[in-house]
């Protein structure tokens, strides 16, 4: 019983510790959003520091809640120490390194050696084996290669000295640009993020969602699609979109007939969309503004498009498989009022801080205040409103009770953001390892060669090759960090072809994204399917049915650049035009369903259609549009006929 008692206890002081860590990390990123940024190596090496030394922790609370030996745990303790020491190490030595640039002493070098294993066991647990594994291979053919490798794959050769200086103590590698992007500007979308969470936007942007779409056939499933978009404007998480959506799309388009496995693939696919919805783009909007150097507005205006294709896409499927299996429109007593949308103490603190958001950012403040901005909106919104509401309400004797309320949202809310960001941030390093073995070796270019040079400079071919290295590279990684690693490696080759930048980093971003949907790994499709206690295989299946058209929309990007807000008027209005008749087709197509059941030759039709339509031609738009027209029309007669024979 004693010993129950102290374990209670031990538990306790645990995860109270891990949450004031957790908070503290998050409320540190607020702060130095809002005051400026510490000097490179202190702001970095505080955010990574926290992020490994967190990671840590984290499995160490959870090894003691499952009874784990005292000895497990302390081992992850003292990991979890020495992750904090290794990189708040170079924070404090910040001015013997960057100001005076002493010589490495030995402890530089022994620390540098243990952060390089940290990142890479950090990232391990984070998120699994693929990252940290090609990390450790690009450090080996970094290292070793120039002995063991002869010809132009011979990489440079380097000493460990320079290898652990180049990675440690400098701001080239593990406290370099990703890590920089991480706590400049990811970090404060991850509060922004989880706070809205924590304090109800889930259920507003659920009921406006269904507001928009309930009443259409495949309402339940387009509602899912249509918060997942409103919400992924926000935090441009797809994992976190799963996990704040899912719980409750998922049953509620299960009770609507839907299979459960169907409605979490659904829920993956609308989730990894809003990843490429401004205005956050998952933080890839900003990243290749400063990699392009371009306004952040120009990039969030070529995505518009492209991130609507991609939901009306879902839009079509959903809609067509509801018709095929006969799944019924909700009722309009399901659905909520408009009064619920536009009351001003619940809903107007969610809406104010992505207005905020939106206003800033077009006035070109940086993402960082503009972040912070909405953080702050977003409180001081809350704590006015609801003062009023509970003065109007009950009086006085009820504020201190809503304080509390308050208080206990917000600091779950950091809470939670504080374990997002500890894992972007151990991610982002690893990441970082990887992009320093591509550049310091030129492994990266010789990867382009390989391309152009097996695709014969074919444009479509190296096209195809591109989304595929695209898909690979991002594959259980975070957006951010997989267009950075597709930006390095991808995106140099299609812009060799002659094609403009932003259309190529856009090309290889929304592949990127889609990575999160691609069998074997997938991280959104494993959320959900976890939420609906199904196989992960089926889920991934009817997730790749779904993005069949998701998987063709990039093409468009380069020949039909008008998608992307290229050209005049005209020219956009038409490319858009023609990109959604090509979407439906490839939709009904997968579905098996237009305006009636289609059979085999029906579907082969249309998947003839999109291929027509996607070639840059006026006789093949033409030669298509007319087929689709054909083929519409006739399953319009065949469902009215269908239709007549069930009445008679």
């Amino acid at each position: 019983m004693i010993e129950q008692i102290t374990k209670g206890r031990s538990i306790a002081w645990a995860e109270t510790v891990l949450k004031i860590v957790l908070i503290g990390y998050a409320v540190f990123q607020i702060l130095t959003a809002f005051i400026g940024m510490r000097e490179p190596l202190i702001q970095r090496g505080v955010f990574l520091g926290f992020g490994l030394g967190s990671i840590f922790l984290i499995a160490a609370v959870a090894l003691l809640k499952e009874g784990k030996g005292w000895g497990l745990v302390g081992l992850n303790i003292g990991l979890s120490l020495l992750g904090y020491y290794v990189c708040l190490h170079i924070a404090l030595s910040n001015d013997r390194i960057s100001v005076f640039f002493v010589h490495l002493t030995t402890l530089d070098l022994i620390l540098g050696g243990i952060a390089i294993v940290l990142v890479l066991e950090g990232g391990r647990r984070t998120i699994g084996w693929f990252l940290p594994i090609l990390a450790l291979a690009g450090l080996a053919y970094y290292y070793f290669g120039h002995d063991l490798i002869s010809g132009p794959w011979q990489p440079p050769r380097v000493s460990l000295l320079t290898l652990i200086e180049t990675y440690y103590a400098s701001t080239e590698t593990l406290f370099g640009y990703m890590t920089d992007m991480g706590t400049r500007v990811i970090a404060i979308f991850i509060v922004l993020g989880a706070l809205l969470l924590s304090t109800g936007a889930t259920e507003i942007f659920i009921k406006l969602a269904t507001l928009i779409a309930g009443r259409s056939y495949g309402g339940q499933a387009k509602v899912c699609t249509a918060s997942s978009a409103l919400f992924g404007t926000v935090t441009g998480s797809a994992v976190a979109n799963v996990m704040a959506m899912g719980p409750v799309t998922i049953p509620t388009m299960e009770r609507a007939g839907y299979k459960r496995s169907y409605a979490a693939a659904i829920e993956a696919v609308a989730s990894a969309g809003g990843q490429i919805m401004p205005p956050v783009m998952g933080a890839g909007a900003f990243i290749m503004a400063e990699m392009l150097n371009i306004p952040y507005a120009q990039i969030a205006g070529a995505a518009i498009l492209p991130a609507l294709l991609y939901f009306l896409t879902l839009w079509f499927s959903v809609g067509f498989h509801a018709r095929r299996k006969g799944i019924k429109p909700l009722d309009r007593a399901e659905l909520p009022a408009w009064r619920e949308l536009i009351d001003p103490y619940t809903s107007l603190p969610m809406y104010l801080p992505v207005g905020t958001l939106v206003l800033l950012l077009v006035m070109d403040f940086t993402p960082t205040l503009a972040g912070a901005a909405s953080v702050a909106t977003l409180v001081i919104s809350l704590l006015i409103l609801r003062t009023i509401k509970t003065l109007k309400e009950s009086g006085v004797s009820n504020l201190v009770s809503t304080y509390m309320e308050l208080t206990d949202q917000v600091l779950d809310g950091l809470y939670k953001a504080g374990r997002a960001i500890a894992m972007i941030a151990v991610l982002l390093a690893c990441a970082a390892i990887v992009v320093k073995v591509l550049t310091a070796t030129g492994a990266g270019v010789k990867v382009s060669g390989v391309i152009l040079s097996l695709s014969g400079e074919n444009l479509t071919f190296v096209l195809l090759l591109t989304a595929v290295l695209s898909i690979l590279l991002g594959m259980d990684v975070p957006t951010t960090a997989s267009y950075i690693l597709a930006s390095a490696i991808a995106a140099p080759i299609v812009i060799n072809l002659g094609i403009p930048e932003l259309n190529a980093h856009l090309f290889v971003f929304y592949y990127a994204i889609l990575s999160a949907i691609t069998p074997p790994v997938c991280a959104s499709v494993f959320a959900a399917a976890s939420i609906a206690n199904v196989s992960f295989w089926r889920v991934s299946g009817h997730a790749v049915v779904l993005a069949i058209a998701l998987y063709a929309i990039p093409f468009l990007f380069i020949y039909r650049p008008g998608v992307l807000m290229e050209g005049s008027a005209l020219t956009i209005i038409y490319d858009a035009g023609i990109a959604i008749l090509a979407v439906m087709a490839i939709a009904a197509a997968s579905t098996g369903y237009l305006l009636s059941r289609l059979d085999w030759i029906q579907r082969i039709a249309l998947y003839t259609v999109a291929a027509l339509l996607f070639y840059t031609a006026a006789w093949s738009d033409i030669v298509g549009a007319a087929l689709l027209l054909g083929i519409t029309t006739f399953s319009y007669w065949q469902g009215r006929r269908q239709t007549v024979q069930q009445v008679g």
